[in-house]
């Protein structure tokens, strides 16, 4: 991470200790998280990791609140750095400078309806779906309206968090992406789903939104990790 980071010399940094929510008990897992209407979201039980990782994310966002920075960028230990970000950072605090609550991805794997050219053969898509939260810049704004007491989603939830009310957009081509070697592994894919019983309404919902994706995917809207 440190040698990642020093690729990004013109920015400071600050390192925010990770949620793990592996030893919490069901009491305490409920009394920060809403387990119940995440699986009536998602239809299925939710996963420790996705406790910890969502209440992380939480928590960076109210330290973001609390300083006096008008953005953060939110990096997990595992990024790796692909083009030079530095060229892009003017154009970017210019995007983040509103009282529009708004997030730039700046990794791969979303979905998008539009795009603008910011610089050279950099564009900014307009994201209707996204997965991953491994690189992202978050205004004041932004961080203010996803602060939640028992939040009830996964961190990466961005179309939640798109109809939340954030504007939600990426580069393209991405910047970031994560380290897929093994050095730093996670714990959340390799803990056992739950399916949830019932909610068939939002199983159907989930099926039209996946058959959107697909269509998205083919007409090459879609940015892979």
């Amino acid at each position: 991470m440190q040698e990642q980071l020093e690729k990004m010399f013109f920015l400071s940094a600050e390192f925010v200790e990770a949620v793990d929510a592996r030893g919490m008990t069901e009491r305490e897992k409920n009394v920060f998280f809403d387990t119940e209407l995440f699986c009536k979201r998602y239809v299925k039980e939710v996963r420790p990791g996705e406790i910890g990782c969502t209440l992380s994310h939480q928590k960076c966002y109210r330290k973001l609140v609390e300083s006096r920075d008008k953005y953060a960028l939110i990096l997990e230990d595992d990024i790796v750095i692909r083009h030079n970000i530095d060229t892009l950072v003017p154009e970017i605090e210019k995007l983040l400078n509103t009282d529009e609550p708004r997030v730039i991805l700046l990794s791969g794997w979303y979905w998008y309806l539009g795009t603008k050219t910011i610089k050279q053969h950099y564009c900014l898509a307009r994201v209707y779906d996204a997965f991953l939260t491994h690189a992202y810049i978050i205004n004041r704004e932004a961080a203010s309206l996803l602060i939640e007491q028992r939040p009830f989603i996964t961190a990466d939830d961005w179309f939640y968090i798109r109809k939340k009310g954030v504007k939600l957009y990426a580069v393209l081509p991405h910047l970031l992406d994560q380290d897929w070697s093994g050095e730093y592994p996670t714990s959340i894919n390799q803990e056992e789903k739950k399916r949830c019983p019932g909610l068939w309404k939002r199983k159907i919902e989930i099926c039209f939104h996946s058959l959107l994706l697909k269509f998205l995917y083919i007409i090459k809207r879609f940015e892979k990790a």
